[in-house]
């Protein structure tokens, strides 16, 4: 299918598999000779490119600006070889583009053993052990990779716990971001927190990951949660608020002078967003509020994109430019030391830098 215009093809997709899908004799009424159920229908792969000529060629065009040009269409939409490719959710919020997908990658998961895994009347191995077979969940903000099922723990324990162990008894913590709910999850894992205020712009956002990403804020095991839900723990307390903003006013005269041990910052990284760009080194006053707003060893927290490679040139004049320019803006803030380490398991399909700072060179210790 192809269009000349600019409608969505994707929508299309469940009238495709409707009218097209058809099972196999074989497939009806239930499995084959070794007891086994086959799937309902026949599995169907599809791939997803756009058409034409755009950046540098259509007056006024964006490209971070169309979701599908960006991660989403170049890791999911344009790959044409998951053997499980489903839209869990593909909507606009007042505040951004949303899309959550579902997909089976064939080098780490077995379609045949997947498909065994929800037969719930068999008894094998793969049903008593769903959890092991499943696809992987991606969420996608304004087409820009934010979070995965099978790298959200990797990701949300490296930007966490550095910063919490750093402090020597975090009470107070504020999440800049974190939405779906998993960076609020390792924070209350620490016994000694006893609020964690999370500051989302995007009320929607949070109520989407509830219903459609339940793993991601799951506190049911958490030791110390009183609740099923992070977001319903009686530590949690969620603002919905412009962040820098609120930041800003807090430490501002006449503001409510709130103080924390330990900010995270879990919003994109900051050279794949114009506004978190902005926030961090062009407007000096946010960087001085976040420095105003947390205790004397209080600790701050934030993922800086994508790792630097031993082949990349120096920051300072690289396409890593702002990993220079945040920590220039921090120091001169008065953040007394700073440290950048890097992870690679959170399937963003390259390792992921960090940066801690901290208001006291002695928290280092």
């Amino acid at each position: 299918l192809f269009t000349c215009g600019g409608g969505l093809l994707v929508p299309l997709l469940p009238l495709v598999e409707e009218k097209f899908a058809i099972p196999s004799t074989e497939s009806v009424g239930g499995g084959g000779t070794d007891g086994l159920s086959a799937p309902p229908m026949p599995t169907m792969l599809w791939s997803h490119k756009l058409r034409g000529f755009r950046e540098g060629f259509a007056p006024g065009y964006v490209r971070r600006d169309n979701p599908l040009d960006g991660s989403l269409g170049r890791y999911v939409l344009g790959k044409l070889d998951f053997d499980v490719k489903r839209v869990l959710y593909s909507g606009k919020t007042a505040v951004q583009n949303v899309n959550i997908y579902e997909v089976l990658e064939p080098h780490t998961r077995d379609v045949t053993s997947y498909y065994r895994s929800l037969d719930g009347s068999a008894d094998t191995y793969e049903a008593r052990h769903g959890e092991l077979f499943g696809p992987d969940k991606i969420m996608f903000l304004d087409g820009i990779i934010q979070s995965t099922l099978y790298g959200d723990a990797p990701y949300s324990e490296s930007i966490v716990h550095p910063a919490m162990l750093s402090h020597p008894d975090p009470r107070r913590v504020a999440i800049i971001g974190g939405g779906e709910g998993a960076t609020l999850r390792e924070v209350l894992k620490h016994r000694t927190v006893e609020e964690a205020v999370v500051l989302e712009i995007d009320e929607e956002l949070v109520d989407i990951c509830r219903e459609h990403m339940p793993e991601w804020s799951d506190c049911s095991d958490v030791e110390g949660s009183d609740a099923d839900s992070c977001f319903d723990d009686a530590r949690a307390r969620l603002v919905f608020t412009d962040a820098f903003r609120w930041f800003v006013d807090n430490a501002s005269p006449g503001g409510s002078g709130e103080r924390f041990d330990v900010i995270i910052m879990d919003s994109l990284a900051p050279g794949r967003s114009a506004l978190v760009e902005s926030g961090l080194y062009d407007e000096t006053s946010f960087v001085e509020s976040l420095h105003s707003s947390l205790t004397p060893d209080g600790v701050f927290a934030v993922q800086n994109g994508r790792a630097k490679a031993a082949s990349d040139p120096p920051e300072r004049v690289g396409r890593d430019v702002h990993t220079s320019r945040m920590m220039d803006a921090l120091g001169a803030a008065g953040f007394g030391s700073l440290h950048t380490y890097d992870e690679g398991h959170s399937k963003f399909h390259m390792p992921w830098e960090y940066l801690v700072a901290m208001k006291d060179a002695a928290s280092r210790r």
